[in-house]
């Protein structure tokens, strides 16, 4: 992959909040976070997606909580959208799961019942498109698109206990047609921070034509440097769906090589279409720095659109349940 810059596409402060939809009908708008308290044993992965063309207007909700302490809470599905759902600085899904970008800071509300969820985000460096504008899966699955690590802040109440949160977490923002009966047959999306001087992104994603794209970048003092290459690996579960770790190698400009390793500690398993992401929270280290990791991957090589039978390391249950951290050495 070139380094040049204008490769990319370029974005501001002003794109955080919504944008106008067009007749598209796979067209959608959505944004993510994950974030970890590693100190606090407490993390979470949230996606709100307004598909406005869908049957009238739906909100996709992705939600995971899971706390140490013996719970997790998972939310996989969607709502009608309503007028209400769109406000200036952001979107909703309901009262369940709301963005805003205010002060400079990404906002979310999670709210369910004995689950009150407010969380922070303000970003470590410039947001960035990790996608070059001709790249083959880039321009069909994500037209739109900007990510960035940062900064966690808030509070999770659940059942009377409350805990405050001061950890890591890693967003994005996209916007244009997403189709969700198809797309990639493959892909490893790890992305995370081992704190305020390297944050990192690793993608590898595989067409419908078979092609493999492998980007990605790092941040590092205060600098965004594109990756020349990237190398993904998950150490895959028998379920052949969920795994219990990995590693990455990002080799910058000059054959200098960023090495992290993870390992699994919560997981979830979402579904929209025929599509299955698996995101698994890590702890993660490398050059000395510990920090966190989601480690997302798909893996549908012959495009199945059955059920998932087995997810050994992912929850996929909606509501709450125990939670037992997963344990592997790195």
């Amino acid at each position: 992959m070139a380094s040049d810059s204008s490769l990319f596409e370029h974005f501001s402060a002003a794109d955080e909040t919504l944008h106008p939809a067009n007749d598209n009908p796979l067209w959608q708008e959505s944004v993510l976070l994950h974030w970890y308290d590693r100190e606090q044993g407490i993390g979470g992965w949230h996606r709100l997606g307004h598909e406005p063309n869908n049957q009238g207007g739906k909100a996709a909700i992705w939600s995971y909580l899971f706390d140490r302490h013996g719970w997790q809470y998972r939310r996989c599905g969607e709502v009608s959208l309503t007028a209400a759902d769109r406000f200036p600085t952001g979107f909703s899904a309901g009262s369940a799961l709301r963005f805003s970008y205010e002060g400079n800071k990404a906002k979310w509300l999670v709210n369910d019942g004995p689950l009150q969820a407010h969380i922070e985000c303000e970003n470590l460096f410039p947001i960035v498109d990790p996608f070059p504008k001709a790249d083959e899966v880039a321009a069909k699955r994500f037209p739109h698109h900007f990510e960035v690590a940062g900064r966690v802040t808030g509070t999770v109440t659940h059942e009377g206990r409350s805990v405050t949160v001061n950890g890591f977490g890693y967003r994005d923002h996209s916007w244009g047609g997403r189709d969700w009966s198809g797309g990639m047959p493959n892909h490893r999306w790890f992305t995370g921070t081992l704190g305020s001087d390297l944050s990192f992104a690793a993608i590898t994603a595989q067409a419908p034509s078979g092609n493999l794209t492998r980007v990605g970048y790092v941040h590092r003092k205060g600098e965004v440097i594109h990756a020349t290459s990237v190398d993904v690996v998950a150490h895959m579960e028998p379920d052949g769906v969920t795994h219990r770790g990995g590693e990455l190698t990002i080799t910058l400009p000059g054959d200098e090589k960023v090495h992290v390793r993870f390992k699994a500690h919560a997981g979830v398993l979402f579904q929209r279409g025929n599509v299955v992401m698996v995101e698994m929270i890590c702890d993660a280290e490398g050059h000395g720095l510990q920090g966190y990791c989601d480690a997302e991957i798909s893996s549908n090589p012959r495009a199945g659109k059955g059920p998932v039978l087995l997810s050994i390391n992912a929850s996929t249950q909606d509501g709450f349940g125990p939670f037992t951290p997963l344990a592997f050495g790195l």
